[in-house]
């Protein structure tokens, strides 16, 4: 089944699966590994070499996580409208799915999860991330559903992938 992407209606949540920041924990962790350290040089200051790895180990995570559950939640819950999350960002895909509703709606996105040390670490290198414009790889989905529907798609998609998700208002 397929959810169009033009069915949010005021009054729905938007639930994001996966969390943000992707890029800059791949990178991070690559960049402990580069002849010289030269690139992990520059963000030592705000992130352990620890800290570089869980971050990539929560990215590697999510990405190999397929939003089949999310899908498959989407139809149970009743989603009115959906977007993946990758190549543009979490604002630049919101922006396309607000564009092309039916009904007139407004998206309010203020806080996001981001993975651990990954905002200080797009401080040295901008990865946009902050901007809401940093590209994620196997990103999650950005789904608007009725409000009444939104905790039981949190507690049935952490049940089924043993990981979070998270509202944001529409």
């Amino acid at each position: 089944d397929f959810t169009p992407p033009e069915g949010a209606v005021a009054g729905d949540v938007l639930i994001l699966t996966k969390p943000l920041g992707t890029q800059p924990a791949v990178n991070a962790h690559q960049w402990l590994y580069t002849k010289g350290g030269r690139m992990f040089d520059q963000v030592e200051d705000v992130i352990t070499p620890e800290e570089a790895e869980e971050a990539y180990q929560k990215a590697v995570k999510s990405m190999v996580r397929l939003n089949v559950t999310a899908a498959a939640l989407m139809k149970k819950h009743d989603a009115h409208a959906a977007t993946d999350v990758t190549g543009f960002g979490i604002l630049g895909h919101a922006e396309n799915l607000a564009k092309h509703q039916r009904e007139t709606v407004a998206f309010e996105i203020h806080t996001l999860p981001i993975i651990r040390k990954m905002k200080e670490v797009n401080s040295k290198f901008n990865f946009k991330l902050t901007d809401g414009y940093s590209a994620e790889t196997s990103g999650g989905l950005l789904v608007a559903l009725p409000a009444a529907n939104a905790q039981h798609f949190l507690a049935d998609i952490e049940r089924m992938d043993g990981c979070p998700a998270w509202i944001r208002r529409c």
